[in-house]
C-alpha cells in the first residue's frame, strides 16, 4: 500500500508535468486526446476561465504546429544517427549528434515560449498556485524514497 506521501508525491508528479503538455490539444496516432486529463486537472486546479482555457489550448496548438518541421527533422536526424552508428562512421556521428542537439534546442525554445505566452495571461493569483505546485513536484522529487521491503 503507498503511503499517503507517495501518493501525494505521485498526484503532484503527474499534476506538474508542464504547462504544454497539460493543456496541449494533441492527438495520440488513434485519435484519442493525450494530454486532456492533465489539461482538465490544471485548468480546475487553476480555476481557469474558459476564455483563458481556449487562450492556452490556441497557444500550444500554434506551438505545435510550429514545430512539426523541426519534429520531423528530428525524426531523420536520429535515422541518419542509428544508420552511422551501425556503419561505425565516427565523423557522421558527431555532425549528426550536433544538430540533433540543435533541433532539440529549436524544440525547447517554441515550448519555453509557449509557456510564456500562458503564463503571462494567468492572474497573479493562479501563478502563485503554478508556482506552489511546482514547488511541491520539486520536493516530492527530492524526498528520499522510503525502502520497499520495511
Amino acid at each position: 500500500m503507498l503511503s499517503l506521501r507517495n501518493k501525494f508525491a505521485a498526484w503532484t508528479a503527474v499534476a506538474a508535468l508542464g504547462a504544454a503538455s497539460l493543456f496541449a490539444a494533441e492527438t495520440s496516432p488513434a485519435g484519442g486526446h493525450r494530454h486532456g486529463h492533465r489539461g482538465a486537472f490544471l485548468a480546475s486546479y487553476l480555476n481557469l476561465t474558459p476564455a483563458q482555457q481556449a487562450q492556452a489550448k490556441s497557444i500550444f496548438q500554434s506551438a505545435r504546429q510550429s514545430g512539426q518541421t523541426v519534429r520531423q527533422q528530428l525524426k531523420q536526424t536520429r535515422q541518419s544517427f542509428q544508420a552511422a552508428v551501425q556503419a561505425n562512421n565516427a565523423a557522421q556521428i558527431q555532425q549528426l549528434a550536433a544538430n540533433e542537439g540543435s533541433e532539440m534546442g529549436q524544440l525547447a525554445a517554441i515550448r519555453g515560449t509557449a509557456m510564456a505566452s500562458v503564463y503571462q495571461m494567468l492572474t497573479p493569483d493562479q501563478q502563485q498556485k503554478l508556482a506552489q505546485l511546482r514547488q511541491a513536484r520539486r520536493a516530492s522529487h527530492q524526498a528520499p524514497v522510503p525502502n520497499a521491503q520495511n
